[in-house]
């Protein structure tokens, strides 16, 4: 039960925040490849653990199966370098995703699947958009937001 009460824990305190070590962390995923590369990982990491303590719970349950084939998907960078990009620049896409989390949710064999896609929906909120990227090039931009972190999370969103 920690796991989804973390979802919505970390999206209302987090999101849009000002904080000093959120303005650094938005910094750095905008500024490093690597950054955005330990983010996936990471978020990877914690699906799986999330399949493993479900699955060491629930023998024979086969829900985890289809919940760990878009987990097998992300051990690719780019490509789940694009999914998170197109979940946040597509408005629709993330309406889809959600609705799809939402039916989901109602077949008790798809809870690590709605999980799943809940939680790919929670990092795509924080994933850099393509926008913030162009702008992270320009060097005048680059300069400003390093001086004022706190507007990064205005262009950040």
């Amino acid at each position: 039960m920690l796991f989804p009460a973390l979802l919505i824990i970390l999206s209302m305190s987090l999101y849009r925040s000002n904080r000093f070590f959120m303005a650094k962390f938005y910094l750095r995923m905008a500024d490093s490849e690597s950054a955005r590369k330990l983010y996936v990982q990471c978020m990877l990491i914690f699906l799986l653990l999330y399949h493993y303590v479900y699955a060491g719970g629930h023998f024979g349950e086969w829900g985890v199966l289809i919940s760990t084939i878009p987990c097998a998907v992300l051990f690719s960078f780019r490509r789940a370098d694009r999914w998170m990009h197109r979940l946040h620049e597509d408005k629709k896409r993330f309406v889809m995703a959600a609705l799809i989390t939402l039916a989901s949710c109602a077949v008790p064999h798809l809870h690590t699947t709605a999980f799943m896609l809940a939680f790919l929906l929670l990092a795509a909120m924080f994933y850099p958009s393509c926008r913030v990227l162009v702008e992270w090039q320009d060097e005048d931009t680059r300069k400003h937001l390093k001086e004022n972190p706190k507007t990064m999370s205005e262009h950040y969103y």
